[in-house]
């Protein structure tokens, strides 16, 4: 993988539009050439092992899209230069924004448990009876105390109970997952490790702080 430094230099609007001429007169004469191929797209996994088995339950959950921080919140994958400095790695991204693909893939670890009748997006603004809420703190690749790359998820949690968004538990979880290469693949790789040990805790403590909250019968 190539870095890019995350910010440069803003042009203005007359340095903008001196380009935009340029390039439209330059891609007169030579075509396409001036493209570069498209970032390689990279997504994860949901979960679908779980060591506990649950019972069944008769509630549902809007699961919501987390919030995150601006430099997190992009497709881009992002490598943190100690506590301020940002950079993402070139010619790589998900496939979609880190909130928006953490939140499909929650979604789709709650239904591989079975156990669920219902969960959904808030989008889809269904009556339900749960309503959980995240925000997605790490979602990065950093170094640990020894100088070790990891790729670090930290997902805070919220669960409300609807209508009235009476809040039930908070809790935070997080993973840190070595990085031994830095190809690609294996970079990727250690995300799913962070993600899918957050997010199966994320699903459990659902549950458990769902079926503890919701009215029996």
């Amino acid at each position: 993988m190539t870095l890019v430094m995350a910010s440069a230099p803003r042009p203005s609007r007359r340095h903008l539009l001196a380009g935009l001429m340029a390039g439209s007169v330059g891609q007169s004469v030579t075509g396409c050439g001036l493209i570069g191929p498209p970032p390689r797209q990279f997504t994860l996994t949901s979960v679908t092992n779980f060591p506990h088995a649950f019972s069944p339950v008769k509630w549902s959950v809007v699961v919501d899209e987390p919030t995150a921080a601006r430099q997190i919140d992009t497709s881009r994958i992002a490598l943190m230069r100690g506590p301020f400095q940002v950079e993402y790695y070139a010619d790589v991204e998900w496939t979609d924004s880190a909130p928006a693909m953490v939140q499909l893939l929650l979604m789709q670890s709650f239904q591989n448990t079975g156990r669920l009748p219902v969960v959904a997006p808030t989008r889809q603004t269904l009556t339900t009876d749960f309503l959980l809420l995240s925000n997605l703190q790490k979602f990065q690749v950093e170094n640990d105390a020894s100088g070790m790359p990891q790729a670090t998820v930290v997902l805070e949690t919220t669960l409300l109970k609807m209508p009235r968004q009476t809040p039930v538990a908070t809790a935070r979880f997080q993973k840190a997952t070595p990085i031994n290469s830095k190809s690609t693949g294996t970079v990727t790789a250690a995300f799913d490790t962070s993600l899918g040990d957050v997010m199966r805790h994320v699903v459990e403590w659902t549950l458990q702080q769902g079926s503890a909250t919701a009215p029996m019968g």
